[in-house]
């Protein structure tokens, strides 16, 4: 019977080029042999023990399956497991997975199964390039008190098998969560959850809601209620009593039809601590609410006004006492300068009318009274600019708890509304 020699080198160089499975191939069919160590080589023979055989057979589908992973698609999240701790009863919790795709073709996300009501996704639907990165979003309802712990299957154009990630928490009642972080604002021992509403921009015919929430940190049981609430308000409390070391809910309501004036409308409530509380600077909540106009203009028009403003973010330079009162008002600076100490601060925002009708200003407002705006037209003609200056004196900064910013109402069809953020270094 014939011998077939084969060097160690050769097998292992073979072995090493991914080589091996043709050469192996040739040998055990065409030779009729399989192979077993003899002195540093080699030997094929016709009686073989089985064991040999079957380290042949491994060797080459552990080949082929190496070959049919090269092109598969991977999805790299940065977590796949995320914990949300504890959270509030009927407090919606997200987690955002966070994903790269390392491979070098597009990565598409094709779907996201929760496996239940409870939790809703979203997730980035376009492709992802090579080093590119999406998310997928998974977000709890958080209606049931416990433990929670949900598994989401993540499907892409890689692999017909998911990527699993995974969600888990505690739902728990207010006794269980950081009270100083629900409710930041102390009224005595009375907590809110905010001394600042803005209600959404509203038109005569609408209606909108929000919360306040809060909570009894006093010993005896309180009765929720706000004072001097304006007629185009109305509220809903519930629960009306709280124990000690509750919380509650109180919901306002404003009414479009009743709101008095278009654009900015201002005002304050109070929360009282106990009855018969009086009304002060140390109780207050300020309310604002932006009212539009009704009326539909036509933004395919050809002859209207077009307003551009200069910026929408207008950053002036705060240092010293004037740097104190922007940081009593929870304002971080945006930028660096070297002003030296002010406590009354300018700057400009220019206005042009791109369009080929004249543009008006109906109403410039400033939500925080610290702010005054100055403008010596409100009228201006197609293709002229004015020039708004603004003012800002510390002294009044922290006196209003709406944040710097100016509204415009005007008759541009395809910019009705605008808002100038005022930011300062």
């Amino acid at each position: 019977m014939q011998e077939i020699l084969i060097e160690k080198s050769v097998f292992l160089k073979c072995l090493c080029k991914k080589l091996c499975f043709q050469y192996i191939f040739n040998i055990f069919v065409r030779q009729k042999g399989v192979f077993y160590a003899d002195n540093g080589q080699y030997t094929s023979r016709e009686c073989v023990k089985d064991i040999e055989m079957k380290k042949i057979i491994i060797l080459i589908f552990s080949f082929l399956g190496l070959g049919g992973m090269v092109n598969a698609q991977k999805i790299s999240f940065a977590d796949n497991a995320i914990s949300k701790g504890t959270t509030l009863w009927k407090t919606p919790v997200t987690a955002v997975f966070s994903f790269t795709n390392k491979e070098k073709t597009p990565l598409v996300v094709k779907n996201v199964d929760a496996g239940c009501g409870c939790v809703s996704v979203e997730w980035t639907k376009t492709p992802v390039e090579r080093g590119g990165k999406g998310e997928v979003k998974v977000t709890y309802d958080a209606k049931q008190l416990g433990t929670y712990d949900r598994y989401i299957d993540v499907y892409t154009n890689g692999s017909d098998k998911p990527v699993k990630v995974r969600m888990s928490g505690r739902i728990s009642n207010v006794e269980d969560i950081d009270v100083e972080q629900l409710f930041p604002y102390v009224i005595d021992n009375v907590r809110v959850s905010t001394n600042n509403i803005e209600f959404p921009d509203i038109y005569g015919g609408d209606s909108a809601t929000v919360k306040i929430e809060v909570y009894n940190a006093g010993r005896e049981v309180y009765s929720p209620q706000l004072m001097h609430l304006p007629s185009y308000i109305t509220m809903d409390v519930n629960p009306k009593l709280l124990p000690a070391g509750r919380r509650g809910v109180i919901e306002l309501t404003v009414h479009g039809d009743l709101v008095p004036e278009l654009g900015l409308n201002q005002t304050s409530i109070y929360v009282p601590r106990f009855p018969g509380d009086k009304v002060g600077t140390n109780n207050d909540i300020e309310v604002s609410t932006v009212k539009l106009s009704d009326v539909q203009l036509d933004k395919n028009s050809k002859v209207a006004p077009r307003m551009k403003l200069s910026t929408t973010e207008l950053v002036l330079n705060s240092h010293g006492s004037f740097a104190n009162a922007v940081g009593k008002l929870g304002i971080k600076p945006d930028f660096l300068g070297k002003v030296g100490i002010k406590t009354k601060m300018q700057g400009v925002v220019t206005i042009t009318n791109r369009g080929n009708a004249p543009l008006t200003l109906t109403n410039i407002q400033a939500f925080n009274r610290a702010i005054t705006v100055s403008i010596p037209n409100t009228t201006i003609a197609p293709g002229q600019k004015a020039q708004m200056k603004v003012a800002v004196d510390s002294r009044f900064l922290g006196m209003s708890k709406a944040q710097p910013r100016i509204l415009l109402i005007t008759n541009d069809p395809k910019m009705p509304k605008a808002v100038v953020n005022v930011k300062f270094e």
